[in-house]
């Protein structure tokens, strides 16, 4: 997975929450609660036991009541990544050795994650099969959080078009990881990497995840194929999760009512997301990941 020339033009990116929110140590960015940073914040009277430091004895001498000067206390952001390893993700070609598809999101991943750890945020990435790293913070950690995703994009045996049980995920669908994920989550930045392929559907996941005061953003992640299908003729088709097959026949007027179907399936999804005060972006996985960070996810708002 090349990514190290990538990350060097996101240096200096950082992630934009839609709500401040507190975190857990001393960070870059600023919090609902008043500390000691340099920026100044508001007055309050003073009370016995505060820190005669803080009195402005300048006021003191004007006003000869005591007042205590607050400062915004600039403290981390906790950014969530969440990573679908469904065997959906890793589809490929039977001439790829490698799912291009997996490849890419995997290279997102680690993209989010740089920011996050560079910006000097916490950082927790899990994937669907619980895989999980963190919580980790610092430019220290990338290469462990690398390495930890790389683990996780090695390109899997397949035997009969499946994947081998401890990297399907069976069993595990969205809706159930993300209501499980969402119950001892840390408020914060959730940023979910799926394609959304899962019969159960999603809403009652990302219900979950908004719930638990987390700002989600999604990244719809398909592959051309999947976006633009260029197949034709007659065909039986594998579903790659339960190896359930279906003879179709696709011609114009098919491929157009998939597209049609399509946009129409992506749109919900985008308008769910947005209804809920959360991010949404349709990513097409034969794009550059830095065109998709430093041009769009720039400007729709997720990075400054």
């Amino acid at each position: 997975m090349q990514i190290e020339p990538i990350l060097r033009a996101l240096n200096g990116l950082q992630f934009v929450p839609l709500r401040r929110k507190p975190g857990t140590a001393t960070g870059e960015r600023r919090s609902p609660r008043r500390g000691r940073s340099v920026e100044f914040a508001d007055y309050r009277d003073y009370t016995p036991g505060d820190d005669p430091r803080r009195v402005d004895w300048n006021i003191y001498a004007r006003l000869e009541r005591p007042y205590i000067k607050l400062y915004e206390d600039e403290e981390d952001l906790t950014v969530h990544v969440l990573l679908d390893a469904s065997p959906s993700m890793q589809w490929r070609e039977e001439n790829q050795p490698v799912s291009p598809k997996w490849e890419r999101a995997c290279q997102l991943a680690v993209a989010m994650s740089y920011i996050a750890l560079t910006s000097g945020d916490r950082l927790i990435v899990e994937t669907s099969t619980r895989a999980r790293i963190g919580p980790k913070r610092g430019a220290a950690a990338t290469s462990a959080v690398m390495e930890f995703i790389e683990r996780e994009a090695l390109p899997p045996e397949m035997a009969d078009g499946r994947l081998p049980a401890h990297r399907s995920g069976q069993g595990v669908s969205l809706n159930n990881w993300w209501r499980r994920y969402a119950l001892d989550a840390r408020p914060g930045l959730c940023i979910v990497i799926s394609d959304f392929l899962d019969a159960d559907g999603y809403a009652e996941g990302l219900n979950a995840l908004g719930s638990s005061r987390l700002d989600v953003g999604v990244l719809h992640t398909l592959s051309p194929a999947e976006l633009d299908p260029e197949f034709a003729g007659d065909l039986r088709l594998r579903d790659i999760e339960t190896a359930a097959t279906q003879d179709i026949s696709l011609d114009d007027a098919a491929l157009i009512q998939y597209r049609q179907r399509l946009n129409q399936w992506t749109g919900e999804i985008a308008e769910f997301c947005r209804r809920r005060g959360g991010k949404y972006h349709l990513t097409d996985t034969s794009e550059p990941v830095e065109k998709v960070v430093l041009r769009d996810l720039r400007r729709e708002g997720w990075v400054v």
